[in-house]
């Protein structure tokens, strides 16, 4: 039996357990996870950098969600590269993408990014299919405080396959994050893909010490609530988190980033 209802291809999955800890509102962060959420975030990167992560989607090894990124400083930014997988032997999708986040000014960062997305089925009267996608971002800090951003996934509407006219989803976020204090962050997002029901996001960032972060949030349609926790070692960033669905259980993930140049 395929599992494709519970993950679509062509979604645009989020990645990095940061941001996974609170419901994926992370829009406005600035670190290697950017290149999943959105890649004006990228701008920000002032040392190379890298990182993995692994999902295990509901505790259900079939639906192992795995990749990596990797960035580096180029002119008034940073470029980067990612990779993820789902799936297993029967049913595989993948993605790899080229990314650029650029500053435009103090308050103003934008991004691109380009992929090509591939999924393989290994049934009767199936195969495999490749398309091309792209994605763009803004970050604006309106205030010291206050930063807004915007990501648009697949504007061109890339089509996986002519029968029923199938198209990979185009999908719209508007985000705000709020840095509280020194120890607070808040992040709030809504997401529209232009055929599914409009969805909301958000989670609450608690960094008490310097090494240690708390992390807690909730998402509709569907309905999740997710917490995380998160270390800071000089070089190296672990962050752990999970997501609990009423019917479908839990789905945990790990993401661990290294910056060499960060003392």
């Amino acid at each position: 039996m395929l599992l494709l209802p519970i993950c679509a291809f062509g979604q645009n999955d989020p990645a990095g357990a940061r941001a996974a800890g609170m419901a994926h509102a992370g829009l406005t962060f600035t670190d290697i996870w950017s290149i999943y959420q959105n890649q004006a975030g990228l701008s920000q990167i002032e040392a190379p950098t890298a990182g993995a992560f692994y999902e295990n989607r509901f505790l259900i090894s079939e639906l192992a969600f795995a990749g990596f990124a990797a960035a580096t400083p180029l002119g008034e930014g940073a470029i980067g590269i990612s990779y993820s997988g789902f799936g297993y032997s029967v049913y595989r999708e993948s993605k790899v993408g080229l990314a650029y986040g650029l500053k435009l000014g103090q308050r103003l960062s934008a991004g691109v990014q380009l992929n090509y997305q591939h999924i393989r089925i290994n049934a009767e009267n199936y195969g495999s299919r490749g398309v091309l996608t792209a994605e763009m971002g803004l970050q604006m800090k309106l205030s010291e405080r206050v930063t807004a951003a915007a990501h648009l996934y697949n504007p061109t509407r890339a089509k996986l396959d002519d029968f029923n006219d199938e198209r990979l989803p185009t999908a719209i976020r508007l985000g705000v994050g709020y840095q509280v204090s020194d120890e607070v962050l808040l992040a709030a997002e809504a997401e529209k893909d232009i055929d599914q029901t409009a969805l909301l996001r958000g989670g609450i960032e608690y960094h008490p010490v310097e090494i240690f972060y708390l992390r807690v949030g909730a998402s509709t349609a569907p309905n999740l609530f997710t917490f995380g926790l998160g270390f800071a070692f000089e070089q190296f960033r672990f962050d752990m988190a999970a997501s609990y669905h009423s019917l479908l259980g839990y789905s945990p993930q790990a993401s661990l980033t290294y910056q060499p140049g960060k003392k």
